[in-house]
């Protein structure tokens, strides 16, 4: 499914994300679109066309692959999101030359800007029913394996360690081919909770793949839009696109599912699901300071 008003420059954000359903030929409309997406503003579609050196039945086309009406909504769309003081959220790869850039001021302002806003702006996007129904498929799955590579993978590694602190035992390891053999054995009782940013990464496909072709549910947390994991996936909890050239995205999109993990770890105590909240407080006390040397 299409995500729409992620924030204000959201056409601009729906076809960056979604760039992998393109044909060949839209795809070359669509890279024109987000390196100059002023240029569209000033043209006829017979002009555009010219000068990106395709047809205008090929712009048609792009516009109705993005479920718009035709050129004129793309170019009211496309006023809207360069109108927007917001556009270099990092999902649109800036201009590493302004001057912003260039001062560590303006780094420490647009890292946090993109932070503090791509934060506020999940919040919009969580459902309330996905997640009580991912609590309840916690607690009551037989086996529950967590994966995830680079930045999500710390962040599988955090779920993991809170689902046991409350007495909910997981997997989580960096040996995917020992996942592999793990989700062989599963079936409809068990879980897979797979975090990836991009929902693209090859070593959780295959371990999300195996899993749904032995029933197992699966719960992908991925950015918004469409793409190979939260295709395969029973349940999605979406977070907002922020990656960028440099790459603050990768902390904004830890961060966010963090937050995520948070409210599933929260929700899953608040439930009391398998006397979380007394297994917690056992944890607590066995790793207190009675415990360390003198």
């Amino acid at each position: 499914m299409w995500i729409y008003g992620l924030c204000m420059n959201g056409i601009l954000l729906r076809i960056m994300n979604n760039k992998d359903s393109f044909s060949s030929k839209e795809l070359e409309v669509a890279n024109a679109i987000i390196n100059n997406p002023g240029k569209l503003l000033t043209s006829t579609i017979t002009e555009y066309a010219d000068f990106i050196n395709t047809s205008p039945a090929t712009v048609t086309r792009f516009c109705k692959r993005i479920n718009i009406t035709g050129f004129q909504e793309l170019k009211l769309l496309i006023a809207k999101a360069t109108s927007d003081e917001d556009l270099n959220i990092g999902s649109i790869e800036r201009d590493q030359t302004t001057n912003t850039m260039e001062t560590s001021e303006g780094i420490i302002n647009n890292v946090m800007t993109n932070a503090i806003s791509s934060i506020d702006r999940l919040n919009t996007l969580l459902d309330v029913t996905v997640l009580e129904g991912v609590v309840s498929k916690i607690a009551s799955s037989r086996h529950i394996l967590i994966c995830g590579v680079g930045a999500s993978g710390v962040v599988a590694k955090d779920f993991h360690q809170k689902l046991v602190r409350i007495g909910i035992l997981s997997h989580c390891d960096d040996d995917f081919d020992l996942a592999k053999v793990q989700v062989t054995s599963f079936d409809d009782r068990d879980l897979v909770i797979a975090f990836s940013y991009s929902g693209m990464k090859s070593e959780i496909k295959s371990i999300v793949s195996i899993a749904k072709n032995k029933g197992a549910t699966i719960v992908a947390i991925t950015k918004a839009g469409t793409n190979p994991i939260s295709n395969m996936a029973d349940y999605h909890i979406p977070v907002v696109p922020s990656e960028a050239i440099v790459r603050d995205g990768a902390t904004v999109s830890r961060l966010q599912m963090l937050i995520v993990v948070d409210i599933l770890y929260q929700m899953l105590i608040h439930s009391n699901s398998g006397n979380a909240l007394a297994t917690l407080k056992e944890t607590w006390k066995n790793v207190a300071l009675e415990g360390k040397d003198e």
